[in-house]
């Protein structure tokens, strides 16, 4: 897939500027982000549905917890289901679930796989407005009502699901059919699949808009879980280096030596996973140290369940929903910060 820079650059600026955008409020609230569910019909096509139990666990904690759920677009595979036979399978479980945090704790930001949920502008109207269904992007505001955050699904520029989106459909469509045979062979991947089709570049140019713009943006759409703009790849490959460090220090201390390689050999084999599922991506910023303005919730494809970002307290943290449910904890907290430090880094 092709990134247009500067249409995305203008798109994203359009939404911040977009008085019509709804702002939620960032005092005295809690939000849970996923993104990239994909949903389908339950069948072989289906990528989700092995993460169903993932996802209903954990949207059951979310509600118990009051949390506003933010549906940050791609939740229903429309490219190649039709909705009917996607509420139909999801109805008792996923949906369910979603309907009992009440309304007005769900917001829903519409991707490029379920661009159906906007409605077109009213001709009508002298200032026409976007259907209530859902909506291109949400606004977070700080305690003193300044808008901090931006959260798009993160399509906005890209050629193939943005400008010529309906072709990617019809050969979605077109292709549906034979899909579970080349996936059984390994010989294709459909843009929901866990490997991502979006290109390297893609978190690079996002995350020069946010930084320029002096804006934390949160994103889904490539498949890769980022934390203030550090992918895990980042983050594993940090931590291997802390590792060989401490070997250094303590080459004398034979048994704390023996303990520290075998922990980087695990983490080495994490990363080796990780860069062959194409999961890794070029540095957001090469020539400095990279401001902790952009995150990525990832998706719910994992072959072992499903990320997503939570908002809670003032700290923001990427979490991993486990597939496995007798795994404990099923829910594991990969990453946090303080979330106003990453604000005041970013608009400084």
């Amino acid at each position: 897939m092709s990134q247009d820079s500067v249409l995305t650059w203008r798109k994203l600026s359009q939404l911040w500027r977009d008085e019509r955008v709804p702002r939620l409020d960032l005092e005295g609230k809690k939000y849970a982000i996923v993104s990239d569910l994909h949903m389908g019909d339950g069948r072989s096509a289906d990528d989700f549905r092995e993460n169903e139990g993932s996802l209903e666990e954990a949207l059951e904690y979310y509600e118990r917890e009051g949390f506003e759920l933010v549906l940050l677009g791609d939740i229903e595979e429309l490219w190649q289901f039709d909705l009917e036979k996607i509420v139909r399978r999801y109805r008792d479980t996923v949906y369910a679930r979603i309907k009992a945090f009440g309304d007005e704790r769900v917001h829903r930001v519409f991707g490029n796989h379920d661009i159906e949920w906007a409605c077109p502008p009213d001709p009508a109207k002298n200032d026409p407005v976007i259907s209530t269904c859902a909506h291109e992007a949400l606004i977070l505001n700080d305690c003193l009502g300044e808008p901090r955050i931006l959260l798009v699904h993160g399509h906005q520029g890209s050629t193939e699901s943005d400008k010529h989106s309906w072709l990617s459909r019809f050969f979605v469509r077109l292709f549906k059919g034979l899909e579970p045979m080349a996936k059984f062979a390994g010989l294709y991947g459909h843009p929901s699949a866990t490997k991502s089709q979006v290109t390297k570049g893609y978190e690079r140019v996002l995350y020069a808009w946010a930084k320029e713009s002096k804006v934390i943006l949160i994103c889904g759409h490539s498949h890769r879980a980022i934390f203030a703009s550090r992918s895990w790849t980042d983050r594993l490959a940090e931590e291997i280096a802390e590792l060989q460090a401490e070997i250094l220090a303590n080459r004398t201390h034979k048994d704390l030596v023996k303990r520290l390689i075998r922990e980087i050999e695990k983490l080495d084999r994490e990363l080796r996973e990780e860069r062959l599922k194409g999961r890794e991506i070029d540095p957001t910023d090469p020539d400095h140290e990279p401001l902790p303005c952009y995150f990525n919730s990832g998706c719910a494809l994992y072959t072992d369940g499903l990320t997503a970002i939570e908002i809670d307290s003032g700290e923001i943290r990427l979490v991993k929903w486990h597939r496995e449910p007798t795994r404990s904890p099923r829910r594991e907290i990969y990453q946090h910060g303080n979330l106003e430090s990453y604000i005041t880094q970013t608009i400084r």
